[in-house]
């Protein structure tokens, strides 16, 4: 009998034309709201040069300031909805190409284990519905910040928050729930690294702070060869578990890391909050890479290095990890 060919692929984010993101209007009452609003500004004006497309999730117009009209521009499409948070990576479904249009898998979303407000989160893939055919795996609690994957059907999560969300559930049920998509998206090879998450990460070890694809056969790592850096030994165990990856892969052929030092640990009113370099936005033409205090001049050196094939920039993350998020977790690519 011969096997149906499954043409439908997995939406990476490096061949994504198009981001979206959920206005902050209910940090409003914070300090560094402003902060918060200009770090928006500044990712709009990169999109914009870069032919990006981008969608804004509004509340009603009772609710957001006067700040947000020096972001809209009339290539900034709008929904009118009120979220709960900012971090539309988690709560979005995530979407595959089925050689025609987008759809999307479908999922549920808890806040991180019920930590934060999150039913208005949740409830946004109704909307999603409304535009976008897809496949449910509603009985699992998933966050799009712990799926990375490739347009050539190569899966990465970190089982740690698989575990965190689905107590109803043991991890390999989980696996081998998220592997039924197989009969849907071409999805070639499924990797579960098993990693604590760096300092400050509330949500259990994302794999967006982890392990990245920057194209089809290429990763990079959060690397580290600072013994004195607090996430040094987490750094050492996840360099093995992606070599393991490398060597069992058929389609990946290449690895990076991206090295971290005790430069890299942003503190403010003695917490620390989960900084990562991997937490970096990607898109068909252009990446923008997180940089805190003074080290993108560092950042910039390295980023050169690894020849990343496509141009890149570097904004100041601080505004967005005082809330416990980065670049990656306050968009999604759709």
């Amino acid at each position: 009998m011969k096997m149906r060919k499954i043409e439908n692929k997995l939406y990476a984010d490096y061949v994504s034309d198009h981001i979206m993101m959920t206005y902050p209007w209910m940090h409003q009452k914070y300090s560094h709201y402003s902060d918060l609003v200009m770090m928006y500004r500044n990712l709009s004006k990169i999109f914009d040069k870069n032919n990006i497309r981008q969608t804004l999730i509004l509340p009603e117009i009772a609710e957001y300031d006067h700040e947000l009209i020096s972001l809209l521009k009339p290539n900034v499409e709008t929904i009118n909805y009120s979220c709960d948070d900012i971090w539309i990576r988690d709560y979005y479904p995530k979407l595959y190409f089925d050689g025609k249009c987008k759809k999307a898998i479908y999922y549920n979303y808890n806040g991180y284990g019920k930590q934060y407000s999150y039913s208005k989160d949740n409830n946004l893939k109704k909307i999603a519905r409304m535009h976008l055919l897809g496949i449910d795996l509603e009985d699992l609690i998933l966050e799009g910040g712990n799926l990375e994957f490739s347009s050539k059907g190569v899966l990465i999560a970190n089982k740690r928050c698989f575990i965190k969300n689905n107590t109803n559930f043991h991890c390999d049920e989980i696996i081998k729930k998220i592997n039924l998509l197989k009969n849907e998206i071409n999805i070639s090879e499924t990797y579960i690294i098993n990693i604590d998450s760096i300092l400050g990460d509330d949500t259990n070890g994302h794999i967006d702070n982890l392990v990245r694809f920057i194209n089809d056969e290429t990763l990079v790592y959060f690397a580290s060869e600072d013994k004195s850096y607090p996430n040094y030994k987490l750094a050492c165990e996840l360099k093995k578990q992606v070599n393991n990856i490398l060597e069992t892969s058929h389609i990946i052929k290449k690895i990076l890391p991206i090295y971290h030092t005790s430069d890299d640990i942003f503190i403010k009113n003695k917490k620390i909050y989960p900084y990562s370099k991997l937490n970096f936005i990607a898109t068909k033409n252009c990446y923008i890479f997180p940089s805190i205090g003074t080290n993108a001049d560092t950042l910039k050196n390295d980023l050169d290095q690894l020849n990343l094939g496509r141009k890149f920039y570097i904004i100041n993350s601080e505004a967005s990890l005082v809330e416990n998020g980065g670049l990656h977790c306050l968009t999604t690519n759709i």
